[in-house]
């Protein structure tokens, strides 16, 4: 059997998040996912042989879809201050949107095997020496980074206690701050 295409490796990860979101992190199996993608469980053991493999196809995608927004941003205010920040943090913003369960999927993974998160480490390290090294005032680049993280954690973990539009004013009041960053 050949590895399936990139899309359909998608398939199977949307499959996993939708069981995720359905059933709970803690209940996402093998079995589960083959079932909702409509694959044998042979089929989706050729792509991910693992549910730790699976969970690291996740993390992986979730990392590229915020990597393509930032650096679509990016290329966007090429020659403006501060670039890299505001990119990110309207990444962060974008992935507002993400569904919750995937995050749940991850902080789940990370109990399981702290190894898993090594990944997004990379990635906050990546984001850190360059807005460090970009901004401004650094102190205060870090500050809305941190901010920015921090509402959209409230959203993933469902504890935010303010209602959606004031999170969406919240991440507008982060873009306008780091448009005056000079």
């Amino acid at each position: 059997m050949a590895q399936l295409k990139s899309n359909s490796r998608d398939n199977i990860l949307d499959a996993a998040q939708r069981v995720a979101e359905r059933e709970g992190a803690g209940n996402l199996t093998l079995d589960k996912v083959a079932c909702e993608c409509g694959l044998s469980k042979g089929g989706l053991l050729y792509n991910y042989p693992n549910k730790e493999s699976l969970l690291k196809g996740m993390i992986d995608r979730l990392i590229d879809q915020h990597k393509r927004i930032a650096d679509t941003e990016e290329k966007a205010m090429a020659g403006e201050p501060n670039a890299n920040l505001r990119a990110t943090l309207r990444a962060v913003a974008g992935h507002q949107m993400v569904d919750p369960g995937i995050y749940m999927c991850i902080l789940t993974a990370s109990a399981q095997n702290p190894e898993l998160l090594e990944p997004i480490r990379e990635a906050f390290r990546d984001s850190y020496e360059r807005i460090t090294a970009e901004c401004t005032d650094p102190d205060m680049g870090l500050l809305l980074w941190a901010a920015a993280d921090g509402i959209l954690f409230h959203h993933i973990l469902g504890i935010a206690p303010y209602p959606k539009t004031e999170k969406i004013k919240l991440f507008q009041k982060l873009l306008q701050l780091s448009e005056e960053l000079t």
